[in-house]
């Protein structure tokens, strides 16, 4: 059975993570580090796509209110606001793992088959919608976004467990598509460290692998700190 790296791991600062993830995906791609699944959070963030106008997604003054930092990923897709209360998975692999397939479209649905499994593990009946959604009874509760560089691939995303949905709607100028966290639809109050360990069960199952807890290893730090300073933490 293939063992992956299973890193719990996450910073105070926004800028920081993201950073982090690139050097993983760097690492990967070169095969110093392993496949990885990393589970992290944002304190109180705007995360904006790598194609994005910021000026056109992101309410400023609230914010500014909220004390909202504003961050750039290096991945495409749509503006995201993160909180303790949500939850981000990152799924990193090289570009030539037998799991990627040759449809980079594709993959979105091989990790959404991982995530959904999590979540019926959760009694939650989820399911992967095209091109990048994870749904329960119609509503959002997840979206990913990827990359393909240096030889690997990462897709991340973020799942709603017990985020503010009215801060939310306030620092984004997105449209108000229906979205809802998974506590709401369980009924009851759920533990993120409940969400981590289903969501480990449901990529075990489904890729049959084992997840090995980790840690980074001393270049993808180095790396890290550096991507932060010359990168991800500078306006």
């Amino acid at each position: 059975m293939e063992e992956w790296r299973l890193l719990d791991l996450e910073y105070a600062n926004p800028c920081m993570n993201l950073a982090v993830e690139e050097a993983i995906l760097r690492m990967v791609g070169s095969g110093m580090a392993p496949s990885t699944l990393r589970f992290w959070r944002n304190v109180n963030a705007v995360v904006v796509g790598y194609f994005q106008g910021v000026l056109s997604e992101v309410n400023f003054e609230m914010c500014k209110k909220y004390g909202t930092t504003i961050a750039r990923r290096m991945t495409g897709g749509g503006c995201v606001y993160q909180d303790l209360g949500n939850l981000n998975y990152s799924f990193f692999l090289r570009r030539n793992h037998p799991l990627v397939p040759k449809d980079t479209l594709e993959i979105f649905r091989v990790v959404g088959e991982g995530v959904t499994r999590g979540l019926n593990v959760l009694g939650l009946n989820a399911e992967f919608k095209p091109p990048n959604e994870i749904q329960i009874e119609g509503e959002k509760v997840s979206g990913m976004a990827g990359c393909i560089r240096w030889r690997a691939v990462l897709i991340h995303g973020t799942l709603l467990v017990n985020s503010n949905l009215r801060i939310m709607s306030s620092v984004l100028r997105v449209s108000k598509r229906k979205v809802t966290n998974i506590q709401e639809k369980i009924g009851r109050k759920v533990r993120i460290s409940d969400v981590k360990e289903a969501l480990r069960k449901g990529f075990e199952k489904t890729y049959k692998v084992q997840l090995v807890g980790g840690k980074l290893t001393e270049e993808e730090e180095e790396l890290a700190k550096r991507l932060y300073e010359e990168k991800y933490g500078k306006d």
